[in-house]
């Protein structure tokens, strides 16, 4: 549902989900002046200081970029532009159809995704939930018809509704990989799935923003002008500042795309510059990624020890990455309700998440929230531990 508000003679809309995240901080706030301690939110995108000081230490930066001139996609030499798409997965012979628009970040992508969709006379997205909110959003500012159609997850096993979908009379659908905020991603089932999507003649955008090396789909699907992907390396191992985005589709794309990026978004900064050369050295891939890996094994751990002392509470099973969901047998809804909830929550436990739902999870799949494994793994521990034991207490 949307708030409007009269201005100007015309209705604006606003995003219900914004305004409960505002909430929810406006919340932590609250206590932690009642109470004069912090309130951590194990959900929260921003990694915690002991992270970054781990990854700070073998982070190496190339050449900074002089800030004079404009940057573009095609400022960028074709050789290294190449590059990145051989190290996302393009294969070498598939390189002379294959193109890569770099952006400043996936949000921008999404947007420029969107548009694409619709100049090129696309009908209906099928939005396969849980994913990211400003999909849905960018639908409807461009008026292209839409669906939600969620993934279920019985006895830890995601599943995806493919006869909902070949269906209900889409002709294209939204993929994130791996499935959002859970950091699980597609197992053979789900290929075959998406290779029976494909075969039906829809056309597919995997959003892989947050894919790791190595997991991205496009090496198992070859790209093609009915498959697009959207990767964004930096932000999957949660280097958040100095990021860069790109959109991996057809080069029949090519003029398209980059007349219309003038038009949403404009030059790339001197850090999407510097992050497309920084993924492209080894420092990325033999430092950086080899850390954060570490790193979140451990805050991993300590989460799942957490979790094993709750019947109730679970988590996915194989994940990779730095955003898991901890799914609870609770039943919680009701934009009121959950606000209610989530104030007893922080007052008892002094702690705070972001509520599955907001992330795109069906309320029938029961009240879950997502926790960052970049955060520090001893408070991680100690919140989570204190927000299901609040749970235990209400409800068990």
């Amino acid at each position: 549902l949307l708030h409007e508000m009269w201005l100007g003679g015309a209705y604006m809309p606003f995003i219900d989900d914004i305004f409960i995240i505002d909430d929810i901080f406006s919340l932590e706030e609250q206590a932690e002046k009642k109470y004069h301690i912090p309130i951590p939110n194990v959900s929260y995108w921003d990694s915690s200081p002991a992270f970054q000081k781990q990854m700070a230490k073998i982070l190496v930066l190339p050449e900074l970029s002089l800030p004079w001139n404009y940057y573009y996609t095609y400022s960028i030499s074709a050789e290294d532009r190449q590059q990145v798409l051989r190290s996302l997965g393009v294969p070498d012979d598939r390189l002379a159809t294959v193109m890569g628009l770099l952006l400043q970040s996936s949000t921008i992508a999404i947007v420029n995704m969107i548009n694409l969709l619709v100049h090129h006379h696309l009908k209906r997205l099928c939005i396969l939930q849980p994913a990211y909110f400003s999909v849905a959003s960018c639908c409807s500012m461009f008026s292209l018809d839409y669906g939600i159609e969620q993934m279920s997850f019985v006895q830890g096993q995601p599943q995806i509704p493919l006869d909902r979908i070949l269906t209900k009379g889409y002709d294209c659908i939204w993929l994130t990989s791996p499935i959002f905020c859970t950091g699980y991603y597609p197992d053979e089932t789900h290929i075959r799935d998406i290779a029976q999507l494909r075969d039906a003649g829809m056309t597919v955008i995997f959003d892989e923003s947050l894919a790791l090396p190595g997991k991205e789909l496009i090496r198992s699907f070859p790209v093609d002008h009915n498959l697009f992907a959207i990767y964004s390396p930096h932000k999957a191992i949660s280097i958040n500042g100095l990021k860069f985005a790109v959109i991996v589709c057809d080069k029949r794309y090519e003029d398209f795309l980059e007349q219309w990026v003038d038009v949403f978004s404009g030059a790339l900064g001197g850090s999407n510059r510097d992050a497309v050369f920084h993924y492209l050295s080894p420092n990325y891939l033999d430092c950086c990624y080899p850390a954060y890996k570490q790193y979140i094994k451990r805050t991993k751990a300590a989460v799942e020890r957490v979790v094993e002392r709750f019947p109730f509470a679970s988590m996915l099973p194989n994940t990779e990455g730095h955003y898991v969901n901890i799914f609870t047998d609770l039943n919680v809804q009701g934009g009121h309700s959950i606000r209610n909830f989530l104030e007893q929550t922080i007052q008892a436990s002094m702690a705070s998440f972001i509520p599955s739902e907001l992330n795109g999870f069906a309320p029938e799949q029961g009240f879950g929230f997502r926790v960052n494994l970049t955060g520090d793994s001893a408070e991680l521990e100690g919140a989570v531990g204190r927000i299901l034991q609040h749970f235990d207490t209400l409800y068990h």
